[in-house]
């Protein structure tokens, strides 16, 4: 089995307005530790918002048995010889992947809200006899027309992976040219920032026009009707004034439905504005 955990830390901002990085370890570390760790809203040397703390070396020593690949969405220099700021997307993983890939997402412009950068890692990670594509992202909030864009840029990639898999290019071992196959099996979490059903959800999960490709609510597909647990505003209330509601997600391709094992989503801790959500799929 492989487990993935995902989770928008908000920088280990917890409801208690305190910033605290061992209170999201801590809780991770309570559970049995995942395969692979997503986390959203890591930050790098921001004086406003993170105390000026280098949180991919704070989480690196949290976890140190994992590899640390970190999404900058964006990278502002502070002068030669000072920390560069930065802020993104942290994942962190047991299992050595083949290749890591960032892709930074399409932000037409919106003048009528505030912006920031949006990208999404990708790593082909190993797994037994198989390899999968495991990709976290966190998407615009502010803007429905970013976040649109942002979601018909992840689904261009996941076709794009999809052909290069079933048309390689030619192979050139040991060189820069070498072919790593990005396999069509593929999770896709984070923060998506839609709610269930909505318009950005169900472009998410549209038909794509080639069979068996399409993307898949791992919850919808595990627990039916249900209702998605909220993922957000359990505890932040000043914060979420309409509640506790969803926009974490796991998505797969179809063709790893029938392999997923267990979803579901830690209710009780209050260490960020979100909740981690976990997946486990038998591989």
């Amino acid at each position: 089995m492989l487990t993935i955990v995902s989770w928008n830390i908000q920088y280990g901002k917890g409801s208690d307005q305190r910033i605290d990085l061992s209170r999201i370890a801590e809780t991770i570390h309570k559970d049995k530790l995942p395969d692979v760790i997503c986390f959203q809203e890591v930050s790098r040397n921001y004086p406003s918002i993170s105390e000026g703390a280098d949180q991919v070396k704070e989480l690196e020593r949290f976890f140190p048995d994992y590899e640390s690949f970190f999404g900058a969405v964006h990278d502002r220099s502070a002068g030669k010889g000072e920390n560069r700021k930065q802020f993104g997307n942290l994942v962190l993983s047991k299992l050595s992947p083949l290749q890591v890939l960032h892709h930074l997402l399409p932000s037409p412009a919106d003048p009528k809200v505030k912006f920031m950068s949006r990208q999404i890692t990708e790593l082909i990670i190993p797994v037994k006899t198989i390899n999968l594509r495991v990709m976290s992202t966190h998407l615009e909030f502010f803007s429905e027309i970013q976040q649109m864009a942002q979601i018909n840029r992840i689904r261009e990639i996941h076709n794009e992976a999809y052909y290069q898999f079933h048309y390689p290019s030619k192979d050139m071992p040991d060189t820069p040219f070498e072919l790593v196959r990005r396999p069509e099996k593929t999770v896709i979490c984070g923060d998506f920032n839609f709610t269930p059903y909505s318009k950005p959800y169900l472009s998410m999960i549209a038909e794509f026009s080639e069979n068996k490709m399409d993307l898949v609510d791992a919850w919808a597909s595990q627990k039916g009707n249900n209702s998605h647990i909220p993922t957000c505003g359990i505890f932040d209330f000043k914060q979420w004034g309409i509640g506790p509601h969803c926009r974490d997600y796991f998505f797969v391709s179809q063709s790893l439905t029938k392999k997923i094992n267990q979803i579901s989503v830690n209710t009780e801790t209050n260490a960020s504005d979100h909740q981690p959500i976990r997946l486990v799929i038998n591989v």
